[in-house]
């Protein structure tokens, strides 16, 4: 996972979080799950750039599509569930949960958030240590949160007409026709959904060889049909890697090189060698 700071260079990442990803600001002992991603490698579809190794075969990170208009948000993965969700559509709001969880925890706010904040600049600590004395925390209540006023994430949402953002899926509502077209299955909760949609792009069928889908899009010069069939489920990692290096002499993309090399850097050095995704 060498490239991750490169990576997040590329993207733009505020720089509250490459402090926390290049450990210039200490994450407190007590979280775990914004582990250094140093720990381990678990197999997760490349359009997901993890920056913290979470418990119990997670990730925190960042989506980032190429060959399509997509918005940087960030996600979680659960390997168990085979989802990624989004939870934070900001820096800020990435920000604002971590500080949230540990307010919760502490039962209360300290000096050890404080100075975790500060190191931030991040100021709105005393506004969340206030939301939890009325809400807890509570996320049907996030509308009252500080930097979840406006842009709330999809996860938090029940009611699609809320929702302002590209992301395809919460765990219950699918977005916009639109909008899932420049999507991949792991990004998708209720794929029995996917049946009301019309115009359903191939790589979006349950069904079918993702692989020999990804050979057809790319023997077309399709790079966007064949990375949102490379981001299905089924494949083997070693065709993963494989077909990485494949559209890497397509893409002529210097951040889609870091991505796909920082994913196959990762795979090899692994115990997932023969496994799949």
């Amino acid at each position: 996972m060498g490239n991750i700071k490169a990576i997040i260079e590329k993207l733009n990442i505020d720089n509250s979080i490459k402090k926390l990803v290049n450990r210039e600001v200490k994450i407190p002992d007590y979280f775990d799950d914004f582990n250094s991603l140093d720990s381990y490698w678990y197999p997760h579809p490349p359009c997901l750039i993890p920056i913290f190794l979470g418990y119990g075969a997670s990730y925190k990170g960042v989506i980032n599509h190429f060959f399509c208009t997509r918005e940087v948000t960030y996600t979680e993965y659960f390997l168990e569930h085979g989802y990624i969700s989004e939870i934070a559509r900001t820096a800020e709001q990435f920000i604002t949960l971590m500080v949230l969880r540990m307010i919760i925890v502490k039962d209360g706010l300290t000096d050890e958030i404080i100075d975790f904040c500060k190191k931030l600049n991040y100021n709105n600590y005393e506004d969340i240590d206030q939301f939890t004395v009325d809400y807890g925390d509570d996320p049907n209540d996030f509308s009252h949160l500080v930097f979840f006023d406006r842009k709330m994430p999809f996860k938090y949402l029940k009611d699609l007409t809320q929702y302002d953002g590209d992301f395809p899926s919460s765990l219950t509502i699918l977005n916009n026709d639109d909008f899932i077209q420049n999507s991949c299955l792991f990004e998708i909760a209720p794929i029995e959904k996917l049946s009301e949609i019309g115009n359903l792009p191939a790589w979006l069928n349950s069904n079918g060889n993702k692989k020999a889908l990804f050979d057809q899009y790319l023997s077309n010069n399709d790079l966007k049909g064949a990375w949102f069939s490379l981001n299905s489920k089924g494949w083997l990692l070693k065709d993963v890697a494989d077909a990485l290096e494949k559209l890497k002499s397509k893409a002529n993309n210097d951040l889609f090189n870091l991505v796909a090399d920082n994913w196959i850097d990762g795979w090899k050095k692994s115990t997932f060698l023969n496994s799949n995704y």
